[in-house]
């Protein structure tokens, strides 16, 4: 009955004279290494990677080395400064170097040695030619909450948060670009079934105008003859309005792969896609695939990335609004010897006299701290905010993947109805034409016959057009239900890569099947050697030859990077954020931290209209132990404002009660 199938993958467009043959992974793999949309989004991930390196950096040691050589000449009004030169006249040389460091608690460390010579024309200056030496060391530590590795840690842990936030999205992006080809392949696969349905449409009512031409002089008549031109010509005008569909959306599909060699191809090029869409049978169940979803969606991922940037945020505001209280230490020694003698110095800081110390305690703490309390405040704010955009986030995705599995449904129960409405087509067309045959010459209702076999001739290609479309719309729905559950790039097996060096990423497929074709080795159509062809394909237009390569990927300096992103190393700001959503999570190994994922529905509690709490059957944020799932969880209620009492709604509550 699917006549088609045996001629869609051969060429079919008289104005395109090369043609390229490709299965769907092929043009996936093409899309991952073509398309500028899919490198955008990778090369911004990258740069959210290199700013954890950025700001990880800051606690890196700085090796500081400096020289000076100046000489002073000013006057003087007071005899004792210089004794009686009216000018003093310093000359000096010096040379510091030393390490400064801040570590992940705060301390901020000042270790220098210096060593200067000096001379002046000052009568109390003594020893003369002096060589002077200093060792110092310098120790400035915040005491209290701004002294604790979170807070001190606030700016890395905001990048690698922001760096799960930009990789989900890169994957998000990644996946809904491949769902777009996947529907443009099925598309462009479907209307050039469409074409052959339409062209044999064509070529059966041109066969009754042949007949009608030839009995013109018999028992064809005039009113016959127009019909049967008259559909021709109809058919005719549908078959061109197919053909230019056709080399439309071979411009959106080669736009969407982004390939240059599709691209410089243009016009010329006729794709042809040699994969015939099946009815796979699987299970579609709204929650299983909701919950799919939750653990898998990029989005969901994201918002809650986001959830934790703004629980960090109640942290780092909540450690602000406290004194700053900060201790003080210096220590120095010092050496000092005639005639430029620096070394000796050096070696006298050490053995002679004792070291020079200093400490104290600095306070600070403006007045009323509006400007503290107000950020707190925006911090609080701004996790509700993301609170609510991570319920809308999951209420999209629940919409999404409900709307996906209703057109797979559709496209299963049409499946039946659809066929069934093909084979009476096809009968009726039967019946009608040897009806039209025997009735040929047979008086006036001849014309009526004709025009009826020309109707079910039109019904017959609408069935075949819409069963190819009901099974065209099926695997469609099959590739948006995987893009709205966050698993396209998991059921394809292609996997994020991302080098040890550099943080470039890579898409690759991670099934060890060889021999996968990819359209970046095909070759351009100026290019192209035809003399291997055979003999009987010469009259055919020119192929674009595919080869077909050992897909062994070099996968040395690469790191792969698991799906749900790289973990922070705060620990501290994940159990906050996990305490702001009202969860108390129970972590066996403080050396891991956890993370935000989704578990199965639990009672959350939520205030009702007459501000008691009932249990609600919504997919709340869970924090799992990273690498343990035996980890105790116990899930308590949000921190959501109960509304305000009303007259009203007591009363309402009250007859109810009644």
């Amino acid at each position: 009955m699917d006549w088609w199938d045996a001629q869609v993958r051969d060429t079919m467009l008289d104005n395109a004279p090369y043609w390229v043959r490709f299965d769907l992974d092929t043009v996936l793999l093409d899309t991952l290494r073509s398309s500028p949309r899919i490198q955008s989004v990778s090369h911004r991930a990258s740069i959210s990677l290199e700013q954890i390196i950025q700001q990880d950096a800051a606690f890196d040691p700085n090796v500081l080395f400096e020289s000076r050589i100046g000489r002073k000449n000013d006057p003087v009004g007071n005899e004792l400064i210089t004794g009686g030169p009216p000018r003093l006249i310093e000359e000096s040389a010096s040379a510091r170097g030393g390490i400064q460091r801040t570590n992940r608690r705060g301390t901020q460390v000042d270790l220098s040695q210096e060593l200067s010579l000096l001379n002046s024309n000052s009568e109390f200056f003594s020893p003369v030619d002096q060589g002077n030496s200093r060792l110092s060391l310098s120790l400035t530590q915040p005491l209290m909450q701004r002294g604790g590795q979170v807070y001190n840690e606030r700016l890395l842990t905001q990048a690698r948060i922001d760096s799960r936030v930009s990789w989900q999205e890169m994957r998000g992006e990644v996946e809904q670009r491949l769902a777009d080809v996947i529907n443009a392949y099925w598309r462009l696969y479907e209307l050039r079934c469409h074409l052959l349905q339409q062209r044999e449409l064509l070529r059966r009512g041109q066969q009754i105008e042949s007949l009608l031409v030839a009995r013109q002089a018999f028992d064809a008549s005039r009113i016959e003859l127009a019909k049967a031109k008259q559909r021709v010509a109809r058919r005719t005008d549908r078959l061109l309005r197919v053909t230019g569909e056709i080399q439309i959306q071979q411009a959106r599909f080669i736009g969407l792969v982004g390939s240059n060699q599709l691209s410089s191809a243009g016009e010329k090029l006729e794709l042809v896609p040699l994969e015939i869409p099946t009815f796979p049978s699987i299970g579609l169940d709204l929650r299983d695939a909701f919950v799919r979803g939750l653990e898998n969606r990029p989005e969901v991922r994201a918002v809650t990335a986001d959830l934790e940037t703004a629980a960090l945020a109640i942290k780092v505001t909540r450690t602000e609004l406290e004194p700053q209280l900060t201790a003080v230490f210096e220590a120095y020694s010092a050496g000092l010897n005639g005639n430029f003698q620096a070394l000796q110095s050096f070696t006298d800081q050490f053995s002679t006299g004792g070291p020079g110390l200093a400490g104290g305690l600095k306070y600070d703490m403006p007045f009323g701290r509006r400007a503290a309390r107000a950020r707190h405040r925006e911090a609080h704010h701004r996790y509700r905010q993301r609170a609510e955009e991570l319920r809308e986030t999951m209420q999209v995705t629940r919409q999404e993947i409900s709307t996906a599995i209703i057109n797979a449904q559709t496209a299963i129960a049409q499946r039946e109805t659809k066929h069934r409405l093909l084979v009476t087509a096809l009968d009726e067309e039967a019946i009608l034409t040897r009806r039209w045959e025997m009735m040929a010459g047979d008086g006036a209702n001849v014309g009526t016959v004709l025009e009826t076999l020309l109707d079910a001739q039109q019904r017959r290609t609408d069935a075949e057009r819409e069963w190819t479309s009901a099974v065209t719309r099926y695997v469609s729905s099959l590739a948006d239900l995987q893009r709205a559950m966050g698993t396209l790039l998991i059921n394809h097996e292609i996997t994020p890569l991302r080098e040890a060096c550099g943080n470039q990423i890579h898409f690759l497929r991670t099934d060890p099947t060889p021999q996968v074709p990819m359209l970046l080795n095909a070759t351009l159509p100026e290019d192209t050697q035809t003399t291997d062809q055979p003999a009987a394909r010469r009259d055919q237009p020119a192929m674009i030859e595919l080869s077909s390569p050992e897909f062994s990927p070099d996968l040395s300096g690469l790191d792969r990077i698991p799906a749900d992103l790289p973990r922070t190393n705060a620990p501290n700001a994940f159990q906050h954020s996990a305490v702001l959503a009202g969860i108390t999570p129970t972590v066996p190994n403080p050396n891991r931290p956890p993370e935000i994922a989704f578990g199965q529905p639990t009672a959350v509690g939520l205030p009702n209209t007459a501000g008691e709490t009932v249990a609600s059957p919504l997919l709340m944020p869970m924090v799992m132990a990273a690498g343990n799932p035996a980890a105790t969880l116990r899930p308590q209620r949000l921190p959501i404002p109960r509304p305000a009492q009303t007259g009203k709604l007591n009363s309402f509550r009250q007859r109810k009660k009644e």
